[in-house]
């Protein structure tokens, strides 16, 4: 299985026409307008997005026989947060333009890797990478329609309420399932997006209801509505750390839209746009998303652009669009030529001497993907 998705993955055939997966609805996408130089055109940056995970595959793979990306560490096997942020970026890859049966055979492949490397999925100590994961596999049950991946979202979810939400600092789930030292915008805003993303798959109230507490408390406790920012937690002794970074920034709009479309609460709406604002405003020269210091927040700033093409979408909220658009077409121009792949600034290309890490790469495709959504 996993040879076979080498194959695919390398193959990574942009089949315009072919039925949408992830949509549910089964029927047949009409390609989109092809026009020369539509880079305001979804298949012109999906096809983007699929040139570069095919660099990041011939680049990064550990072997024919495990489709896992390595992260850097010497060729080792990837850690497990870098292994969910590479099966998101296979579930872009396939779940809009591939044929089902290609798109199932890929992600079952995948899951099958990650569970040999990682056979207790829950015992990751930070409650962010878990839930990452349970999101990724309810993405994968709308791309296979098989109920194994919803179930394995829900366990995953289920057991962290039950564990790690409590009335310590005034409600709000846990950072890390080892120390109960601190609650952070990631672990509580992934645990919203998992919950909203059970209840549009179940229809079980209890997720939105659950969902809906997670979203107060982290609005409440680490969101600025007068300006946008979001902070990273808070310490089990009541002190703040920092203001967060892109990545929490995306989050956050990313869980306000799940829950707008889930009550229509305009609440809602207006807090994924003040964020987004931030977002935006923080940007660097050009209005390109800065330089991340930190590579762990490199691969945030592709996923917090993820989340914003949610929002790009709507009426009114162009200006969001053009912002992806700017820094989709910044990185594609900046990439090394040589391998096709993006250093950690989207603005720069990397020397030939430079040694671009996989999550640099992987954030580029997470962006070139956002931009494909946007334009949708």
């Amino acid at each position: 299985m996993t040879t076979r998705l080498a194959v695919v993955l390398v193959a990574l055939v942009a089949l315009g026409g072919c039925k949408s997966s992830e949509s549910g609805s089964g029927v047949v996408h009409d390609a989109p307008d092809q026009r020369p130089g539509g880079e305001d055109r979804e298949l012109y940056w999906y096809q983007r997005g699929a040139d570069a995970t095919k660099a990041i595959w011939a680049k990064f793979r550990l072997s024919d026989d495990v489709a896992l990306v390595a992260d850097g560490n010497g060729g080792i096997a990837p850690s497990y947060r870098f292994s969910t942020y590479a099966f998101d970026l296979l579930l872009d890859n396939v779940s809009t333009f591939w044929r089902k049966d290609l798109a199932t055979e890929a992600v079952d492949a995948y899951f099958g890797d990650f569970s040999r490397v990682y056979p207790d999925r829950a015992a990751n100590f930070r409650n962010g990478d878990v839930l990452r994961w349970a999101a990724a596999c309810t993405r994968a049950s709308l791309v296979t329609g098989k109920g194994m991946y919803l179930e394995e979202a829900r366990k995953l979810y289920d057991a962290l309420w039950l564990q790690q939400v409590d009335n310590t600092l005034g409600g709000g789930m846990w950072h890390r399932n080892d120390a109960k030292n601190a609650k952070s915008a990631s672990a509580n805003l992934c645990a919203v997006i998992v919950a909203l993303n059970l209840y549009h798959a179940t229809q079980d109230v209890k997720y939105l209801l659950q969902g809906r507490k997670l979203y107060k408390w982290t609005a409440e406790h680490l969101f600025d509505k007068s300006t946008g920012a979001v902070c990273e937690g808070i310490l089990a002794d009541g002190r703040y750390s920092t203001v967060g970074l892109t990545g929490d920034i995306g989050l956050f709009v990313g869980a306000s839209m799940r829950l707008y479309r889930a009550t229509g609460s305009a609440v809602y709406l207006a807090n994924a746009k003040k964020a987004a604002d931030r977002m935006v405003g923080a940007a660097g020269p050009g209005g390109i998303v800065r330089c991340a210091e930190y590579t762990e927040e490199s691969i945030s700033n592709g996923i917090a652009l993820r989340h914003l093409a949610e929002l790009a979408r709507r009426p009114g909220c162009e200006r969001y669009r053009e912002f992806i658009l700017a820094n989709a077409r910044a990185a594609w121009t900046s990439r090394r030529l040589s391998d096709g792949l993006n250093g950690p600034d989207w603005a720069k290309t990397p020397f030939a001497t430079d040694d671009v890490l996989p999550p640099h790469a992987v954030s580029a495709a997470f962006l070139y993907f956002a931009a494909s959504r946007a334009c949708r």
